[in-house]
């Protein structure tokens, strides 16, 4: 339910810097500052994994951090305004949609899984933090092996962050993790559209990996 103190002009003031905030181009600056145009290498995506595997880990850890503080900082700001649980649906949905579609870099972004989480960091600290370690993890783990690691980290994290959202202990409202879930969701399908609309990119990296596979096990026959 809508708070009877929240007017419409708080929900789009909270939407408009939700977006402004999302819409930083935090891993296009890094690539940028290093030499990289992270939309003509990799995923073609303007996001922390793409730094991490195109420009250096570290560099994409910093991205990683950023990332999440936007999400955060939306939420927050929200807060400031007065939002209060699945109205602060609003700003998140906002920031991911910033981080999707930068005026910036005429309108292109990355995933949005960090954004995401970061939002939801702010939306329920304890419950998200358990989920984001998972999540992180799992990116971790499968970066050679998969694309879209951080798509698969949210997918794992949101995963945790559900199962202990119904815990009978858990003071998240319903309403909150369908939303949450939601957002994943658009997250999720929205990747699969970037890598059906791109799939020639990922092709190449297929062919890359396996041929690097083939030599490595060729070495080590030799």
């Amino acid at each position: 339910m809508m708070s009877t103190a929240i007017t419409l002009d708080t929900f789009l003031l909270a939407a408009v810097i939700a977006y402004a905030v999302g819409a930083i181009p935090v891993a296009y600056t890094i690539g940028r500052i290093n030499g990289i145009n992270v939309f003509q290498v990799g995923s073609r995506q303007a996001g922390a994994t793409n730094i991490w595997r195109e420009v250096s880990r570290k560099q994409g850890v910093i991205v990683t951090g950023i990332d999440a503080i936007k999400g955060v900082s939306a939420v927050l700001m929200a807060r400031y305004m007065g939002l209060e649980g699945t109205e602060l649906l609003v700003p998140t949905a906002a920031a991911i949609a910033g981080h999707w579609n930068s005026p910036i870099t005429k309108f292109r972004g990355g995933d949005g899984v960090v954004t995401l989480m970061g939002a939801s960091l702010g939306i329920a600290p304890m419950t998200v933090l358990l989920g984001l370690t998972a999540g992180i993890a799992t990116a971790f783990l499968v970066h050679k092996k998969l694309n879209h690691p951080s798509l698969w980290g949210g997918i794992v994290g949101f995963i945790v962050f559900i199962t202990l959202s119904f815990q009978p202990d858990s003071h998240i409202e319903p309403a909150i993790v369908y939303g949450l879930t939601g957002l994943g969701v658009a997250i999720m399908l929205h990747s699969i559209y970037f890598h059906k609309r791109h799939k020639e990119y990922f092709s190449d990296r297929e062919r890359q990996r396996k041929n690097l596979d083939a030599t490595i096990t060729q070495d080590r026959l030799s």
